[in-house]
């Protein structure tokens, strides 16, 4: 655990930031078992995520399907492990849980790491806000090469590529239910996003 000066004019007061490690032994220990949704570890902060609805569930569902199905049918499924709220390590202080993570396929940790991940995706219907202050920034400095926010409301997916070191991301394009895309892991597959929803 590591102190930060808060910013706070008169000095009186310091922030506690938590580690990897710490974060990884308080859920072994059950402390965010009473938690209603997601706790996440963001930038050594402890943050609850909104509890997951049924179509924030739904969405998920789509996406990993369609996503490992067309590697399937591309030939690329084994190179790649399809990861739905798994913990995603990004240096020491933080542990986003993305809703769908596309890694490498890695042996031998518990944990995937930034430097695996091929894509990340969010299902935004309650959760636009943070997605883009909290989530968009934090993969952009862990190096991540891709980024989808999916809106099912407004049926659209935010592609966020080419990501900068201070967080933000060369390529941002914005995509409807009538276009198509394909992921940078496999540029062969063309995913109709009509799929997602």
């Amino acid at each position: 655990m590591t102190t930060s000066e808060p910013g706070l004019e008169d000095g009186s007061v310091s922030e506690f930031l938590f580690d990897f490690d710490a974060f990884e032994q308080m859920n072994r220990a059950g402390l965010f078992q009473r938690a209603m949704g997601r706790v996440q570890l963001i930038e050594g902060r402890l943050l609850e995520m909104a509890p997951t609805s049924s179509d924030h569930g739904d969405t998920s569902g789509e996406a990993l399907f369609a996503l490992k199905s067309a590697a399937v049918r591309a030939g690329v499924a084994a190179d790649f492990r399809f990861l739905v709220h798994a913990t995603l390590k990004i240096g020491e202080h933080s542990a986003p849980e993305p809703d769908l993570t596309v890694v490498r396929a890695f042996t031998g940790r518990t944990y995937a790491e930034a430097a695996d991940a091929v894509l990340v995706v969010e299902v935004s219907i309650s959760t636009r806000d943070g997605d883009l202050k909290l989530k968009a920034p934090l993969y952009a400095k862990a190096g991540v090469p891709e980024f989808w926010m999916i809106e099912p409301e407004q049926r659209r997916v935010t592609v966020f590529r080419a990501p900068q070191p201070n967080g933000t991301w060369a390529s941002t394009t914005v995509h409807d239910d009538d276009d198509s895309v394909s992921p940078l892991f496999a540029p062969q597959i063309s995913l109709s996003l009509s799929e997602l929803f």
